[in-house]
């Protein structure tokens, strides 16, 4: 604004310059004439020399007097010598002075040096009277001007500093204002009052923020709902999920993953490394980010689990080929699945060699029948006997197989009903009875009523099972003692005797399949070595503990306790 506004006086200054020179000159030939007419009057009684025109100089206030004849040539002259003097007759002043009665000119004297006004006339005997004086150029006009014009420029720039200042002030402030709001529409909270601004635009301005801000806010709410559905879904998702871009940051992780590769959320947005230090499934991002390859690779956790990683690579077309721009990682713990092909494989291995010891025995002694025909009736009996044995061992093996096999894969499901568990509780006593008595061992048995929901058969195998294996066990001599309790809580079933110990290392063991602390003596009782297996099985399917405490003192107690039901403690 000070550069234009100085530019402005400058173009003012220089015109008022012309203007001046033009009204100056104006009023300057106005004067000379009237003064040219007065001093032609006194010229009639004069002559035409120099004399003569330095007297009339004088009488003029000393301007140039000049006499020119009807040829041009100058005979008397105030300020030169006429003999020096140039022929004047076609001098701008003298030929208008011949057809007009005044002649005018301003020019540059080639006599004095100066910017001169002629101003010319006829006198009555045919010559010439020219009067001149010094005229002043538009440089000079402008000169003139300069001191004036340099006092108002600067006070001019004075007062535009100040209103530039406010006027910039004015219009920068409110822009400046809604700059700061427009920034703020990202979080789509910012509120302008249009009635605040003082300019039209700046108020619409405010009001079209104001609708952006809105529609940024239930954008942002839209993208925030979307964003916690996604979040929740993942999250109660089973398997780790894990998004990553090009660069192997990651985008999206579940809570899955952190927990399967023990870090937090806090590692979005940073190298999968911050993620986990396992370097198969680092490698794998690698190949799937950079190779576009897929891969697998297994995760051995400390905490014991087995995590079966899937990377796959996100493509895009690029030219004739493709190229990763991204990865994806899915987690599933695989301990179970890989745990349950081990003890499958570990069940019929077992089974395998549990079967092939009746059935060697049974081929065996049916080779020693056919082989001796002539054997005393004594052998034969025996012999007899101990295939019978080996088959009732076999039968109850496979049964047993059988059993925990379907239990354990879900294929076959019991019906429940409402049954008192002091009456199977007494028949599985009852049937044992006779074994124990044969082997020296009492066997008593206390039972309260305890209505339970629940299968007949599978409480039956748990109770039958922990008293059979309490009678095996047992030698000459030996008690059982066989109780069952129930209150407004729990029904507890314990079987204890007398004669056995379990040392404290094998105290968890003896409830897989096919353990025997002494396989030995345990086959030659005839135990299959499921026993256990299958009364653990069976209190898991009914939310039941079963505990085991042993001394050499007072012997083996196992305690099953199930967790009462409302409804059948009603009943």
């Amino acid at each position: 604004m000070a550069l234009v506004l100085g530019l402005g006086l400058l173009i003012c200054t220089v015109a008022a310059a012309f203007v001046f020179e033009a009204r100056f000159t104006s009023r300057a030939k106005e004067d000379m004439q009237r003064l040219v007419s007065s001093v032609a009057l006194s010229a009639q009684s004069t002559g035409r020399d120099a004399a003569a025109a330095k007297q009339l100089s004088d009488s003029t206030g000393g301007l140039r007097v000049t006499f020119v004849d009807e040829d041009g040539v100058v005979t008397g002259d105030s300020a030169a010598d006429p003999a020096t003097m140039e022929n004047h007759a076609d001098r701008e002043e003298i030929v208008t002075a011949r057809v007009a009665k005044y002649g005018i000119s301003v020019r540059r004297s080639e006599t004095t040096g100066s910017n001169m006004l002629y101003v010319a006339t006829r006198l009555s005997d045919g010559s010439y009277l020219r009067v001149s004086g010094q005229y002043p150029s538009a440089l000079a006009g402008f000169v003139s001007f300069l001191p004036a014009t340099l006092a108002a420029a600067v006070v001019a720039y004075l007062i535009a500093l100040v209103l530039a200042d406010r006027f910039a002030r004015s219009i920068s402030g409110p822009i400046e204002e809604l700059c700061s709001g427009l920034k703020s529409v990202r979080g789509g909270t910012v509120r302008l009052d249009p009635a605040r601004y003082p300019y039209d635009e700046l108020q619409e301005m405010a009001a079209d923020i104001n609708e952006l801000s809105e529609d940024v806010d239930r954008s942002i709410k839209t993208l925030s709902e979307e964003r916690a559905r996604i979040d929740y879904v993942l999250d109660n998702m089973t398997e780790g999920l894990i998004l990553l871009d090009g660069q192997e940051q990651v985008l999206t992780i579940n809570r899955a993953a952190c927990g399967f590769l023990g870090c937090d959320k806090s590692v979005t947005g940073k190298n999968i490394i911050y993620a986990t230090r396992q370097m198969a499934l680092i490698e794998a991002v690698d190949g799937a980010v950079h190779s576009a390859a897929a891969g697998r690779v297994e995760l051995p956790l400390s905490s014991g689990l087995l995590i079966d990683a899937a990377v796959s690579p996100v493509v895009r077309a690029e030219g004739d080929g493709e190229m990763a721009e991204a990865a994806i990682v899915v987690l599933s713990d695989v301990t179970i699945r890989r745990n349950a092909a081990r003890m499958k494989q570990e069940f019929f291995s077992n089974a395998s060699h549990e079967l092939k010891t009746p059935i060697t025995s049974i081929r065996g002694f049916a080779e020693l029948l056919c082989a001796a025909p002539d054997l005393e009736p004594e052998k034969r009996q025996e012999y007899a006997r101990r295939i019978l044995r080996e088959a009732g061992t076999m039968q109850n093996l496979i049964s047993d197989i059988i059993m925990i096999s379907r239990l354990e894969s879900g294929d076959i499901t019991f019906e429940r009903e409402v049954l008192d568990l002091a009456d199977v509780v007494r028949d599985c006593c009852a049937n044992a009875k006779p074994a124990a008595e044969e082997n020296g061992t009492t066997l008593t048995c206390a039972a309260e009523r305890a209505v339970i929901s629940a299968s007949r058969k599978e409480m039956q195998e748990l109770a039958g099972n922990l008293i059979q294996n309490a009678v095996r066990y047992n030698g000459a001599g030996g008690y059982i003692d066989v109780n069952l309790t129930a209150d407004d809580e729990k029904i507890v079933l314990s079987v204890h005797n007398t004669n056995s110990y379990i040392e404290p290392q094998y105290q968890q063991r003896v409830f897989e399949r096919f353990y025997r602390i002494d396989k030995g003596r345990s086959k030659a009782m005839g135990g299959t070595g499921l026993g256990l297996a299958i009364v653990k099985h069976v209190a898991g399917q009914y939310g039941a503990k079963v505990d085991l405490t042993s001394t050499k003192e007072d012997g083996t107690t196992f305690t099953v306790t199930f967790p009462r039901e409302k409804s059948a403690a009603a009943h």
